[in-house]
């Protein structure tokens, strides 16, 4: 296990609060398969954050959740993410995300803050940083959300493939091969009082366990979530159409024109 270290407050030897439960957000760990090839994030700048794990990964399946860590950002504010790799051999991918919205995914579009793909120059005695410029939208919802930090290779092809994109979560219920991934919380405020609401009303909605219509006359763009976290489909109108998915929880994310967002659970 990495010996953690409260470095953006300079106090050494400080043990670090921290869980390996992603909850409520998806599973991103790593099966270690055929071989341990220990790729791991060194460090990572955002903002007041500046948190270094060091070159060891965090303990298999190499996922972490640094819950005491944080920093606060404001809406409209740009910083850069710098995120330092191991630079190991043939690493596939390494990105980054930000749950903008506060729906406990990283599907949305923007929230995918930063991608590199076969970062470095695999050289894993130099190490390697990529810095990204984060815009916080105007309209992301206030209060605490989750940033997530990946490296990861994948010689199975199971999650992307060779020069495709790198995802946040496992792919179809498989865990990439090596890599891991560092998940910590971060503030958002200022701005507008854009909103999550979890539970609508049930008169502003119907579900005939086909077509789920949100009965608003103003214009909302609809999102179909699976229980896995993934988005099955998008719609620019009020309805949104669920006969060709399989039985299952699923949610459905309502952004309206001002910026809130809403969500309803629901079981086809």
């Amino acid at each position: 296990m990495k010996n953690y270290m409260y470095l953006s407050v300079f106090v050494t030897g400080f043990a670090q609060a921290q869980t390996t439960s992603p909850s409520p957000y998806c599973t991103s760990q790593y099966s270690d398969d055929f071989m341990n090839v220990p790729h791991a994030v060194e460090r990572v700048q955002f903002g007041t954050l500046d948190h270094s794990s060091g070159a060891a990964q965090y303990a298999a399946p190499h996922y972490v959740f640094y819950n005491n860590l944080s920093v606060t950002v404001n809406k409209g504010q740009t910083l850069n993410l710098t995120i330092t790799h191991d630079d190991g051999t043939t690493i596939h991918g390494m990105a980054a995300w930000i749950d903008f919205n506060g729906d406990h995914d990283f599907d949305d579009a923007g929230e995918k803050v930063g991608e590199t793909l076969w970062p470095g120059d695999d050289d894993p005695n130099t190490g390697n940083s990529q810095t990204y410029s984060v815009t916080v939208p105007a309209n992301a919802v206030s209060g605490t959300t989750r940033m997530r930090i990946r490296v990861y290779e994948d010689d199975d092809y199971t999650f992307s493939g060779t020069d495709l994109p790198v995802l946040p979560c496992q792919f179809n219920g498989q865990d990439a091969d090596w890599g891991e991934t560092e998940d910590y919380p971060v503030t958002i405020a200022g701005g507008s009082t854009a909103s999550l609401t979890e539970n609508p009303s049930p008169d502003e909605y119907t579900f005939d366990q086909q077509v789920f219509t949100w009965l608003s006359e103003e214009p909302v763009v609809l999102s179909l979530v699976n229980s896995a976290g993934q988005l099955v489909s998008t719609s620019s109108g009020n309805r949104i159409d669920l006969s060709a998915v399989p039985n299952g929880v699923y949610l459905i994310r309502i952004m309206e024109t001002d910026g809130t967002f809403r969500q309803v659970r629901l079981l086809k």
